[in-house]
């Protein structure tokens, strides 16, 4: 494995740790590669479009220590990766996988961070250069799958696999959960952000949203994470003077289950002006802990879909905080059913994300190119 030394979502243990890591480590089994890179999270766009730039380089260079490859997997973005899985192919005849997360550059297009010509047509160059050259391409959803067939990628190429999530992490296990102990929590009804706090996240719209519900005393706004935004959504809820909303920092990935079991609704949201079927990944962790979903999308998302296909919980328009707060008391004053759409959403989730199920499609996409490069080579 290739990967980069962490950078960002850090708990104060993980900080402490990282000066610990070695550039080559030994991890359950597995060799891991590590790697000295410029930061790519809550940086201006230049830095993070420069840093970005740089990855080919560095992967590249220190590729040449992980031997000889059967296949690689790389996964987008950032969409310059794909290059040295190319390299890859080329130097030690390895098929790759392109792992489709966000459709770069089209998402941030559509959030108006990249706006030059010039520019734009570089990167699209790129996105179609490794489209083109990867041997298998996998996206999780349909939405995405479409956009890469308008690309003129043969569909035989494409599958849709969807992202998975650990359900057992989020299985409940009867035990009394100690967060919701805390004072500021006892009898609220918790509507739950997790995650980063980004441009795109559109986390404004949730503080209009408090603020529209600022007279129900039971409602409480709870937002676990970090990002560039952050800071900004902190003042912006203070000048309004609200008290119905908590900032959590970011807690360790055993805790975070116990802060999603505490919550009645998992909150999921995304700018309008982000017209990628993007399915954000926060919604699987929320179905897998029986809570049930509060979406603020745009219509193109998948997300949208899933939700609606699960029946786990209730969809309102990106960037419409009226919206959004009617769902909220919609959710609290029907217990019953807000609870059974969580474990409908949990249903669900053992069901299409389960990590066997999707650890199965790639050993049949491992199978097939690996045949198919045997007959290309007798």
């Amino acid at each position: 494995m290739l990967t980069t030394f962490p950078q960002y979502n850090l708990t104060e243990d993980i900080k402490s740790q990282i000066q610990k890591y070695s550039l080559m480590t030994n991890e359950n089994g597995i060799r891991v590669i590590r790697i000295k890179t410029l930061p790519i999270h809550n940086v201006g766009h230049v830095v993070r479009g420069i840093s970005q730039l740089a990855l080919p380089i560095l992967f590249w260079w220190r590729s040449r220590l992980a031997g000889m490859q059967d296949i690689s997997i790389v996964y987008s973005p950032p969409l310059p990766l794909g290059l040295v899985a190319y390299l890859i192919k080329m130097i030690k005849r390895a098929p790759f996988i392109f792992n489709v997360q966000d459709l770069f550059p089209q998402n941030i297009i559509d959030l108006g961070i990249l706006k030059q010509p010039i520019i734009i047509k570089f990167f699209r160059g790129m996105e179609n250069f490794i489209y083109r050259r990867a041997d298998h391409i996998t996206v999780h959803s349909s939405g995405n799958r479409r956009y890469l067939l308008s690309k003129g990628i043969t569909p035989e190429k494409v599958s849709i696999l969807h992202n998975w999530v650990d359900l057992d992490e989020f299985k409940s296990d009867g035990i009394p959960n100690p967060i919701i102990k805390n004072k500021e929590f006892y009898q609220k009804f918790i509507v739950f952000f997790g995650g980063v706090m980004g441009y795109a996240q559109d986390l404004e719209t949730v503080v209009d949203c408090a603020n529209l519900l600022k007279n129900e005393p039971h409602i409480l706004f709870l937002l676990l994470g970090d990002g560039a935004e952050k800071n900004a959504l902190i003042q912006k809820s203070q000048s309004l003077g609200l008290n119905n909303i908590k900032f959590v920092h970011f807690v360790s990935k055993e805790e975070f289950p116990l802060w999603v079991h505490a919550s009645d609704v998992g909150l999921v949201t995304l700018k309008k002006s982000m017209k990628t079927p993007v399915v954000p990944s926060k919604i699987l962790a929320y179905m897998a802990a029986s809570k049930p979903v509060l979406a603020s999308l745009n219509e193109e998302s998948d997300g949208i879909r899933i939700v609606e296909e699960a029946r786990c919980g209730i969809n309102v328009p990106a960037g419409n905080p009226s919206a959004m707060a009617d769902a909220i008391l919609r959710f609290s004053a029907n217990r019953e059913e807000t609870k059974a759409m969580g474990q409908r959403g949990r249903l669900y989730a053992e069901k299409h994300f389960s990590i066997d199920a999707c650890i199965d499609q790639y050993e049949e996409i491992f199978q097939r190119l690996l045949k198919e490069q045997s007959l290309e080579k007798s």
